[in-house]
């Protein structure tokens, strides 16, 4: 499935939550784990963030991820499914894929490390 496009008002959205708080690049940088360069030109409208870069900067800057992912619009504002059960499965499947992707994130980050080191 194709991947939506991100809303282009999200960068200014996340600049100006981020002004608000008042956070500086940097301290959004260290605390979610993205690049300063990468926020910035998140910020200018010059990339797209995706939604794991999305649930990374969420916290520190006071949103709900959903929130977040449905102004970006990658989900809808209005639920898909018909049933609550439905949507904590989905939920439950969700969050176990994004553990796994920052895991194995981590491992690759490991993996790169040492062979720098060995090199």
């Amino acid at each position: 499935m194709p991947r939506p496009k991100a809303n282009r008002n999200i960068g200014k959205i996340i600049r100006e939550k981020r002004r608000g708080i008042p956070l500086s690049l940097k301290r959004l940088s260290a605390m979610s784990g993205v690049s300063i360069t990468h926020l910035s030109r998140i910020e200018k409208g010059e990339r797209g963030p995706s939604p794991h870069t999305l649930q990374r900067i969420a916290q520190p800057l006071g949103f709900d991820v959903n929130e977040l992912l449905i102004i970006a619009g990658y989900l809808s504002p209005r639920p898909l499914v018909s049933s609550e059960e439905e949507r904590n499965k989905l939920r439950a499947e969700l969050k176990l894929l994004l553990e796994r992707t920052l895991s194995d994130n981590k491992r690759i980050d490991e993996i790169v490390k040492r062979l720098l080191m060995s090199a």
